[in-house]
């Protein structure tokens, strides 16, 4: 198939298939080459674009924040058992550090390998306008809270953020220190962690 076939095939936005519990996979994902990375350096740059941006709704719409690269590609989105085709690791790889250019992931782990990441299908900082938006309505400006009150308490129920993973709350809180719109204490485990929100 020659680059512009592929190209074109790669920027085509046609009807969503739905499989795995009702999310919609872009067409994209049944065309073998899309599991490939592309010689051509701007068909490469318009498949990770894709890539990141099917990642980033699959981790959504799934809840998920957390990536091990080499567990990752054995299932969906990173495999497509219908073409029998899956993203070799090191490509995965080159799409998670375009997401961490972006910003919406970052490495976990020993430095340097790679391995595992964070993924943030909405940005620290767009977590910690949510969960401060929530904090200032709910009333509990100046007061403190645990990690576990905030991502698991009742108060929480039915807010987007509920269940949250601790490594993206605390990037959250982080934001929010740093902001000076809430101060953190330390405890024996992050469920333990004090949160003060200011005005």
């Amino acid at each position: 198939m020659s680059n512009a076939t592929t190209a074109l095939a790669m920027t085509t936005t046609a009807t969503a298939t739905t499989t795995n519990a009702d999310f919609e996979f872009p067409e994209i994902h049944n065309f073998p080459p899309f599991f490939t990375r592309q010689p051509n350096e701007s068909t490469w740059k318009e498949q990770r674009r894709m890539w990141c941006d099917l990642i980033l709704s699959y981790f959504r719409h799934n809840g998920l924040s957390t990536m091990t690269l080499a567990e990752a590609v054995t299932g969906p989105p990173f495999n497509n058992r219908g073409i029998h085709r899956s993203l070799r690791v090191d490509v995965l790889r080159e799409i998670v550090e375009e997401l961490v250019r972006q910003g919406n992931a970052s490495w976990m782990g020993p430095k340097n390998t790679r391995d595992a990441c964070l993924v943030f299908w909405r940005k620290p900082e767009a977590w910690a306008a949510v969960i401060h938006q929530w904090a200032a309505d709910a009333g509990m400006l100046n007061t403190v809270l645990t990690f576990f009150e905030i991502a698991n308490g009742d108060d929480s129920v039915g807010q987007e953020f509920h269940g949250i993973d601790p490594a993206t709350l605390r990037r959250a809180l982080d934001v929010l220190q740093s902001q000076g719109k809430a101060q953190l204490f330390v405890g024996t485990s992050d469920d333990d962690i004090g949160v003060k929100f200011f005005a």
